[in-house]
């Protein structure tokens, strides 16, 4: 893969990817509950349910053993899955408690349209019965976390739009955040050996058409069949040795053969932006979405939270 993105397993939430807060440790166990979240509990049947949704994600994609590998910090797959859920758990309760306080509420006929919208995204409501048999979901579990998903989109929709950003405050962060921020567009040819790329670096300089090699060369071919492109991105979000030198290049500019780990490439920029005006709106947005997260943090650290489940895994283990 060219692109440095982490995989998702997620179903009808946003806060399990979004959120990664570390649990502070656990209280006596009180029947029936996992956790209190300013007195309001997390019962056991709440997290079983979903723990059992996301380990057979984990199961189908990397095998029955996967929550038993361990990673970096020293716990298993399984041990860091039921953290996240149990904090997902106890957001969903932050948020929903702080939307009936600002009137944000979810109603049956938004919730029916966009569970239409994706019984019709799967190709009828067979497709969907199919969907549902094959994850072992029930058409009642899908729509309270669909409710749930839409309420904290809502949540979020009101914040951002309710928050306003000056452009000293931009600029500023900009200038301080600029090595994450700039971007460029870039097309590129991928192919599997030096001289295969040698070969198509004499033909560009001949004055064959960049797109039109890629699309009957490349090796990548999803960019391929777009010419190449590879659209705006950041350089930390690329190989290094290729984002190295796609920033490095003037626009209009074209690479010599560039060596990663999946091949050879050879790059065309095409655009470059690099000023905050040009910027302008993406920083906004980056500094909404930032400060949205801030405002949950603050709802999760001054909660009164106990958790009692013991997330430790007792069964042997195996490093990745």
């Amino acid at each position: 893969m060219l692109r440095l993105n982490n995989k998702r397993f997620i179903i009808v939430t946003v806060l399990l990817t979004i959120l990664t807060l570390a649990i502070s440790g656990c209280s006596k166990k009180e029947e029936g509950i996992v956790a209190k979240v300013n007195g309001e509990r997390i019962t056991d049947e709440e997290f079983d349910t979903d723990f059992q949704v996301f380990k057979k994600l984990y199961e189908r994609q990397f095998g029955e053993e996967a929550l038993s590998q361990v990673g970096e910090d020293g716990k298993t797959l399984g041990e860091t899955l039921k953290e996240n859920i149990v904090e997902k758990l106890i957001v969903e309760k932050l948020v929903g408690k702080e939307a009936v306080n600002m009137n944000i509420k979810i109603t049956d006929e938004e919730l029916k349209e966009t569970l239409d919208e994706y019984i019709n995204g799967m190709g009828g409501k067979e497709k969907f019965d199919e969907f549902l048999k094959n994850n072992e979901l029930t058409e009642e579990f899908f729509k309270d976390n669909l409710r749930k998903e839409l309420l904290i989109e809502k949540h979020k929709e009101t914040f951002l739009n309710e928050t306003t950003i000056s452009d000293k405050e931009g600029k500023d962060y900009f200038e301080k955040n600029k090595d994450h921020l700039v971007v460029v567009k870039a097309s590129h040819i991928l192919v599997k050996t030096e001289e295969e790329g040698k070969k198509i670096l004499d033909r560009l300089k001949a004055g064959e058409d960049f797109a039109s090699i890629a699309a009957k060369e490349s090796i990548d071919s999803a960019s391929a069949v777009q010419g190449g492109d590879l659209g705006y991105f950041t350089k930390g979000s690329m190989i290094k040795e290729f984002g190295d030198v796609a920033f490095s290049l003037k626009k209009g500019e074209t690479s010599d053969l560039v060596k990663t780990e999946v091949g050879y490439h050879i790059i065309y920029l095409e655009d470059k932006k690099d000023t905050y005006e040009e910027l302008k709106d993406d920083v906004i947005s980056i500094m909404k979405e930032e400060k949205y997260f801030n405002k949950i943090q603050e709802l999760r650290d001054k909660a009164d939270v106990k958790i009692y489940l013991d997330t430790k895994d007792t069964k042997d283990t195996k490093k990745k």
